[in-house]
């Protein structure tokens, strides 16, 4: 098994620089682990593409995105749907090139122990109070789940929280079901009976999911560069998923976590490889169905005014396939 310390002079054996001009400026989430970072301490990106990568934290989508639009950023390393949805919607000009994980487990709703939930009597949610941050993809997500049941979602009753506050207001019994992610789920989980496992969200067709993201003209005149960006990646991916505790240092040095909230944080996070996110279930059909029923749920409830007809031009699959042929050598 070869050693990571090894993958860069691996890289740099069997490409030459392609990209010596400015620095790739790359945008990511504060405070959200990915094993793309290791690449990013590592300098593993700025050897293969013969330049420098600069990296700069975001605390929002938004942000992120208008730093997109201005030039400020090439690659936005992972963003949420909703947020890409309004962008698309609104005809700016990026394109998901890559999913840059999926973490099914990584958000859910769990029902008060007195609610006395469970698949087997799932009438209890009729009219139940549930807690959760309307206008996400829990909202959508949670919509599905109802549905599941046999419940209509029109017979409960919503409220508006961000996750910390559902959790707070589910443990002091002020609502029946709270739904969230991040810190929050860990409450919720210790508290609560989850609605659905991370293998029946799956079942249902629920996902959770960011994607990478880029300027189109910048991908169009830089092809090779999102290639590789994406190829170097998807090794970091497959070597984080084949020994993830090696890599957890040099994950949270640049995003300044301790290494145990890296840990605690990326777990049940999932890396599909490159086949599979160039599949139907991926990038191949699915993230485009599915971004269309999320503009329509959103349309529906009022928290978009439009969508399109079809978001298949949100994606573009060429760097990705580009990336599968490319002879890098195993991360592992």
């Amino acid at each position: 098994m070869k050693h990571l310390c090894f993958f860069t002079l691996g890289l740099l054996s069997i490409f030459s620089p392609v990209y010596a001009q400015e620095p790739l400026q790359i945008g990511y989430f504060n405070e959200w682990p990915l094993p793309a970072h290791y690449g990013q301490t590592s300098g593993a990106y700025d050897e293969v593409l013969g330049a420098e990568t600069q990296w700069t934290a975001y605390d929002s989508s938004t942000s992120m995105f208008a730093a997109l639009q201005t030039g400020d950023i090439q690659i936005a390393l992972s963003q949420g749907l909703v947020p890409l949805l309004v962008v698309a919607t609104a005809g700016l000009d990026f394109k998901i090139v890559d999913i840059a994980v999926s973490y099914p487990a990584n958000e859910n709703c769990f029902a008060h122990p007195d609610l006395q939930f469970s698949t087997n009597n799932p009438t209890v949610l009729n009219g139940a109070t549930i807690a959760l941050a309307i206008g996400t993809t829990a909202h959508f997500n949670l919509n599905q789940t109802l549905t599941n049941f046999g419940i209509d979602p029109a017979g409960v009753e919503m409220i508006n929280m961000a996750p910390a506050q559902a959790a707070a207001a589910l443990t002091m019994g002020k609502v029946d079901i709270a739904c969230g992610w991040g810190p929050a789920l860990t409450t919720l989980q210790d508290f609560g009976t989850a609605l659905l496992s991370a293998e029946q969200k799956s079942e249902i067709g629920i996902r959770n999911y960011d994607a990478i993201v880029i300027r189109s003209d910048f991908g169009r005149e830089n092809p090779e560069v999102i290639a590789k960006f994406l190829k170097v990646t998807g090794e970091l991916n497959a070597a984080y998923t084949a020994n993830a505790k090696i890599m957890i240092p040099k994950i949270a040095a640049p995003l300044n976590m301790n290494d145990d909230t890296v840990a605690n944080s990326m777990q049940g996070f999932v890396f599909p490889n490159t086949t599979a996110k160039l599949g139907e279930s991926w990038l191949g059909g699915g993230v485009q169905a599915h971004l269309k029923q999320l503009a329509d749920f959103f349309v529906i409830q009022g928290t978009m005014d439009k969508s399109l007809d079809s978001y298949a031009d949100t994606v573009d699959v060429n760097y990705l396939q580009t990336a599968a042929d490319l002879p890098l050598i195993d991360a592992d």
